[in-house]
């Protein structure tokens, strides 16, 4: 890879960690200011489906909408978006928006682990070593006394380490079930799209939807900001894996946790236990050891 060619995937790489972990911060933002988290996910979801979907009319590759991909939509919606953000949106109420960042940074490793259960992916001692760090991240979250602001948070942490769960699992998905002359921006779009529809009457049973209707106060700039990064984001990533390989783009868990921690902490000033930077270090050496032998095969075929 060329010096200028880096640059621009190293800076790619960045602004998505900055995008997706400042979308950490207003999702915290908008529930601590009441905003119901399936209402929010719901109008994520619409807003950033609207916005990839103009995008792929205009590149002319509009979502198809024969069996085989409305089905994989609706899986890929239900594991990825649905369920996870309706879990990470109610913890966001209760955990910082640190900690949910730190959380994040299990998927790769749940990845791995589930990649490694179904045999799909081989076992190897090294990437053995980064699920036990992961591991020991969440002890190092879970069971000091001091790790947590309170106890009764631990609960809110499980909910958080299970939207994770499910981002991985969608991973594992996606690889096995995607549709081979599939266009990656247009499939993102229906996920959404399919996840748009599967949030209404979840919404409209529970909590409720947000209203857009002006003037509009924080939480609709905050939920509608998340919906624009978030279709940017998508279509930055996609671009970097297209152009440099999944396993380099995969590599903005790193940043999102990082940004995230870091947004919380100048915006909110948020502070967080030794055990807590403790659990992130181990988190991210993880992902280091998980990716690695990826990451050198990418590198030297990118070469």
């Amino acid at each position: 890879m060329s010096g200028g060619r880096l640059a621009f995937q190293l800076g790619g790489l960045l602004m998505m960690g900055i995008g997706w972990g400042g979308n950490i911060l207003l999702a915290k933002l908008a529930t601590s200011l009441g905003a119901p988290p399936i209402g929010l996910a719901f109008l994520e979801a619409a807003g950033s489906a609207l916005l990839l979907l103009l995008a792929s009319w205009i590149r002319g590759r509009p979502p198809s909408l024969d069996g085989r991909h409305l089905r994989f939509y609706t899986i890929s919606g239900a594991l990825g978006v649905v369920a996870p953000n309706i879990a990470i949106f109610h913890a966001a109420r209760h955990l910082s928006a640190g900690l949910i960042a730190i959380l994040m940074t299990l998927t790769p490793l749940v990845t791995y682990g589930l990649s490694l259960a179904l045999r799909i992916e081989p076992f190897r001692w090294v990437r053995a070593l980064g699920l036990l760090l992961g591991l020991l991240g969440v002890t190092l979250i879970l069971a000091p006394s001091s790790s947590l602001p309170e106890p009764g948070l631990a609960g809110w942490v499980v909910i958080g380490f299970l939207a994770t769960a499910m981002f991985a699992i969608q991973n594992v998905y996606i690889a096995h079930a995607w549709p081979r002359d599939g266009d990656a921006l247009a499939l993102s779009c229906g996920g959404l799209l399919a996840s748009s529809v599967m949030l209404v009457p979840l919404a409209g049973l529970t909590e409720g939807f947000i209203d857009l209707v002006p003037p509009w106060g924080t939480v609709q700039w905050a939920g509608s900001a998340m919906a624009a990064v978030n279709a940017l984001m998508t279509a930055l990533f996609i671009a970097s894996i297209r152009q440099a390989g999944p396993v380099f783009a995969s590599q903005t868990a790193y940043l999102i946790t990082i940004a995230g921690v870091l947004w919380g902490m100048l915006l909110l000033h948020e502070h967080h236990s030794a055990w807590i930077w403790a659990a992130m270090l181990a988190m991210c050496a993880g992902v280091a050891l998980v990716t690695r032998p990826s990451l050198r095969r990418a590198s030297g075929a990118l070469g």
